[in-house]
């Protein structure tokens, strides 16, 4: 390097940011140059940044610093050096955006990988250590590549294979596992509910209610059954999905070409590539013809990237760059080479950016955390009450075995017993409802978290765009046209003249379709608009082609047939192929192109590419191929690509901002191609879009990317480690996180997600096995449906437990009075276990079984962070409880007055209980406005459990065992009246209040709270 630079005019500094990567910035110096070079080096050394070299023809500065600094803060540290201002102080702790010091961010450019925290655990070790090896072959020749490996480029013999796979073992990713059929049923029974029943039958069978502790425990396993089936059959189901497709592998074996399984490749093996082909592992080129590769699985670039076999500057600093390897799982999608095999199976790229899956974790669903707090509650006052009871009884002189009984049944009355298999059915039937809407839930826990979600974050490739190539916009003969319309019908001669030159200037074929995404667009481009591709091939066949390369960037095509001699097409980019231009075809001839013409297509050229499209020209004039540029050329015009965004994506984002969610964009993609798509969907609810990028979120801690994050609606040129931290930073902020993608770049992020969804029928094996709930197909609008039976779902268990809560309330307090009133007078345990399990638990799943109400998806999520039940939800509970305990208690003492203490009066005691609750299911029904047909279909669902449970309460009298087994007496026609009569007061009273209420609120608001 020259360091003896001198300074030209003292003309103002600008530095532009050309090219970023972690570690490395290129800036362009617009500038005077420093007349003291080592100055300038000591000075950014001062900064913590390392000049590597300059040029001062192109104007171009290579820095090299740590990974955790962004561009503009290593272009604003040059140019203070430069201005010879003092040394920025960059990353001190005072510094904003939560910058890390430049020890941290040293430490940072240290690092190879993130480090990834276990919910509620510590930091856990580097998931992708560094690989010296792979990064020394990035610079080496392709011959020094093979001595390495001590391969040679005729490929390996057959025994030399067989004893590398032995050491090496095969060439595939681990099986996906899932949950263990074990780990599931285990799920089913670790919890609260369950253990005070598992505490209840063990008393029973310790004070000889052998019938009582069976109940018991068949209530645990009717449970812990329906669970169970539900989520191992959609366990089963997606690990199906899951399984991988076994592609063959075309590699030089013994010198010459074989097709072998992908599994038997080996380190060392040479594998042929062409299009079409799945590439089988990670391997070094050392042969390209016009490669590229399809890498969009692994990094989330749409575009395929080209590829070359020559030795690279440096090592790059991430898997995008890489563009003298291939990894597995991606496609060739263009021309063809030779690769030699340097990391198979778990060592591979795919499997290393699997592993930043490692212990991530997501946070435990909102309700689940709020019903396990309320079941901790009921148990200790469950134990309280209980342990009163046994007190006072014993103290009156009451058996050591009665006096246990009692308690026990009080136990019984304050556990739901029923809850927990009303809770598994309802979330069950939720998980069926959204099958049928083809949407897959993993785990039954998961639907109440999609209900719960506040916070959409959506890959682009492959789940809001259809991750192919589409002609959307040209422009011909001075005329714009938006091809998203239909305008197949009458094309211009000008835009014909277009396509034509795009389908003869190609190697790219539709049938058999063959070619690179790009390639194939503008063949449909073409044949769309009314080109019969075959026979204008026919009518000039092609006598010579020049491809691209780096120091032409257009394709020219000869071609013979035409009258007047050869023609000449030329297709690439605008502005070199506007370069070999002096006329444009306009309105079918030719005029002259004038600088304020080239001026005007430029800015066309502009437009288009700030829309995020990829843009390409065509020109076309006569003469054959020479080792000259072509000249007198006729301007065509421009097509400009992208990848479509889908049909459903805009509609679906529309009903997630209804929904009160907001949505985020992450990719790998570049910033103009996602700020595009972006706008095209309305992504931000406000209308304003916010980008960062992958290296600008570098330098920020955790705390500063979560406050980033809540006010960003993009972030482009994302790696996986990226997706990872933004999700957690934002669940770090206390949002309820749904991560939606499709591709092994999006596993980790999917992983860590309050709600991980894959996305479509292409979803890799690797995003299935993470997610909590699998898109069968690409639509988005299947997932507001499931947000609406996710929520719906979550309204109707929380109405369940309403109603559970309170027939439980006023089965304690009925107990608690009788047993302090008298001996002999309570009820026995058999008489509540009836009442919970069949007769509550039918109401109760009616309840569950309503369909989403009116406005589910026309307001907010409910808040996280608030408690399960609001004070004035609680205080309604305790007066439906105390209600139904009055009315019961009056039955009581009213046939205790007249019958004495037995059967008889535990007959309209009962009785009374359980007309009372099922009246108060009414009471509890949905009546929320705008829900139709909805209403009617959950209200008949309603009155055929009730009828249900009036047969199933008549059951013990028209048994005489049963009737004995519950202690209770024949029905007369006196008692039915009198239970009736005071049940039917308790719903009067109920109805009344809830009539009240809703008169005094927001008629919308839900008659149920």
């Amino acid at each position: 390097m020259d360091q003896t630079l001198r300074s030209a005019t003292p003309s103002p500094i600008r530095c532009r940011v050309r090219h970023h990567l972690p570690g490395r910035t290129r800036v362009h110096l617009a500038s005077a140059w420093p007349a003291d070079w080592e100055a300038l080096r000591r000075g950014l050394d001062d900064a913590g940044v390392v000049l590597v070299k300059a040029d001062p023809l192109t104007g171009s500065v290579l820095l090299r610093h740590p990974a955790a600094l962004g561009a503009e803060v290593v272009a604003a540290a040059l140019s203070s050096v430069l201005r010879g201002g003092p040394v920025p102080a960059i990353g001190a702790p005072a510094a904003p955006s939560g910058i890390r010091s430049r020890a941290q961010a040293h430490a940072a450019a240290a690092a190879t990988g993130p480090s990834i925290r276990a919910r509620g655990g510590p930091a856990a070790s580097t998931a992708m250590p560094p690989d010296p090896r792979l990064d020394a072959m990035f610079l080496m020749e392709a011959t020094q590549v093979l001595a390495q490996l001590g391969a040679a480029a005729t490929g390996l013999s057959t025994p030399e294979a067989a004893r590398i796979r032995a050491a090496h073992g095969a060439n595939a990713m681990p099986e996906p596992q899932g949950r263990s059929a074990g780990a599931i049923l285990r799920d089913q029974v670790s919890n609260l509910p369950v253990g005070l029943l598992v505490g209840s039958a063990t008393l029973s069978l310790a004070t000889g209610g052998v019938f009582d502790a069976a109940v018991t425990l068949a209530v645990i396993a009717v449970n812990a059954g329906i669970g169970f089936a539900t989520e191992n059959s959609t366990e089963r189901l997606i690990r199906r999905l899951s399984r991988p497709v076994e592609h063959p592998a075309a590699v030089l074996r013994d010198g010459a070409p074989a097709l072998i399984p992908a599994r038997e490749i080996v380190p060392g093996d040479i594998v042929l590539l062409a299009p079409g082909t799945v590439v089988a592992a990670d391997a070094r080129l050392i042969a390209a013809n016009a490669l590229s590769v399809d890498e969009s699985a692994l990094t989330g670039e749409s575009l395929p990237v080209d590829k070359t076999a020559a030795p690279l500057p440096e090592a790059p600093g991430a898997v995008g760059e890489r563009h003298n390897l291939v990894h597995a799982g991606t496609v060739v999608t263009g021309g063809d080479g030779r690769a030699v095999v340097v990391r198979t199976g778990a060592a591979s790229e795919a499997a290393r950016t699997r592993a930043l899956i490692g212990d991530a974790r997501p946070p435990r669903p909102a309700t689940e955390e709020k019903l396990a707090a309320l079941s901790t509650k009921l148990a200790i006052g469950c134990l309280g009450a209980s342990g009163l009871l046994l007190a006072v009884s014993l103290a009156r002189g009451e058996p050591l075995v009665a006096a246990l009984r009692s308690a026990i049944a009080l136990a019984v009355a304050a556990i739901p017993e029923g809850l927990p298999a009303v809770a598994t059915t309802t979330l069950a039937l939720g998980a069926r409802a959204m099958e049928k809407d083809r949407a897959l839930v993993r785990a039954l826990p998961a639907i109440e978290a999609i209900g719960a979600i506040d916070t959409i974050c959506l890959d682009k490739t492959g789940t809001l765009t259809r991750n192919e190539m589409a002609v959307t916009q040209a422009v011909a003969g001075g005329a714009d046209v938006a091809l998203d319309r239909d305008t197949a019908a009458s094309p211009s001669s000008d835009l014909l003249a277009l396509c034509e030159a795009m389908a003869l200037c190609s190697e790219a074929g539709l049938d058999p379709r063959q070619g690179t995404a790009t390639e194939l667009a503008l063949l449909d481009f073409s044949a769309a608009m009314g080109c019969d591709v075959a026979a204008l091939r026919a009518a000039l066949p092609l006598n010579a082609l020049r491809n691209r390369d780096h120091r032409r960037r257009y394709m020219v095509s000869e071609h013979s047939g035409a009258a007047d001699g050869p023609r000449l097409f030329v297709k690439g980019s605008p502005e070199e192929v506007l370069a070999l231009c002096d006329r444009e075809r306009i309105e079918g001839s030719e005029r002259p192109l004038d600088p304020d013409r080239r001026v005007a297509l430029l800015a066309q050229n502009e437009h288009l590419a700030g829309a995020g499209l990829r843009v390409l020209a065509a020109a076309a004039g006569h003469g054959a191929i020479s080792e000259q540029a072509p000249s007198g050329l006729a301007f065509l015009g421009l097509a400009g690509l992208a990848d479509p965004v889908k049909r459903d994506a805009g509609e679906a984002i529309g009903l997630f901002h209804k929904a009160g969610i907001r949505t985020i964009m992450m990719t790998g993609d570049q910033q103009g191609t996602a700020l595009a798509v972006a706008r095209s969907l309305s992504l931000s609810r406000t209308g304003i879009l916010r980008m960062a990028s992958g290296p600008e979120i570098a330098a920020l801690d955790q705390a500063a990317l979560g406050e980033l994050a809540l006010g960003t609606s993009v972030f482009a040129r994302v790696s996986p480690a990226d997706k990872l931290r933004i999700v957690e930073a934002l669940q770090a902020k206390g949002r309820r996180v749904a991560m939606l993608g499709d591709g092994v770049n999006d596993g980790p992020a999917l992983r860590a997600a309050s709600v991980g969804v894959a996305v479509g029928e292409k979803a890799t094996s690797v995003a299935r096995e993470v997610a909590d709930l699998v898109l069968a197909h690409d639509d988005l609008r299947e997932l507001a449906r499931a947000i609406a039976r996710g929520r719906a779902t979550q309204d109707n268990v929380r109405n369940a437990i309403r109603f559970f809560f309170s027939t439980n309330l006023s089965e304690i307090l009925v107990m608690l009075v009788e047993t302090m009133h008298g001996r002999g007078e309570s009820e026995t345990p058999m008489e509540l276990f009836w009442l919970n399990l069949v007769t509550d638990v039918l109401p109760a799943l009616g309840l569950a079984l309503a369909e989403p109400r009116g406005d589910v998806m026309a307001r907010p999520p409910n808040d996280h962070t608030a408690p399960l039940f609001d004070r004035a939800e609680l205080t309604g509970m305790l007066a439906d409880g105390g209600v139904i305990a009055a009315s019961a208690l009056a039955g009581h003492f009213l046939t205790l007055s007249r019958a004495g203490a037995g059967p008889r009066t535990r007959t309209v005691t009962f009785t009374t209980l359980a007309l009372a609750q099922i009246a108060t299911a009414w009471v509890l029904r949905d009546r929320s406005p705008g829900a139709g047909e909805a209403l009617i279909v959950s209200e008949r669902r309603l009155e055929a459990t009730l009828a249900g449970a009036l047969g199933l309460l008549a059951v013990p009298f028209l048994a005489p065992g049963l009737r004995r087994l519950l202690g209770v007496a024949p029905a007369t026609l006196g008692d039915l009246a009198l239970a009736a009569s005071l049940a039917g007061g308790a719903f009067t009273v109920a109805e009344g209040r809830r009539i009240i209420r809703i008169g005094a609120t927001d008629p919308s608001a839900s008659a149920a709270t």
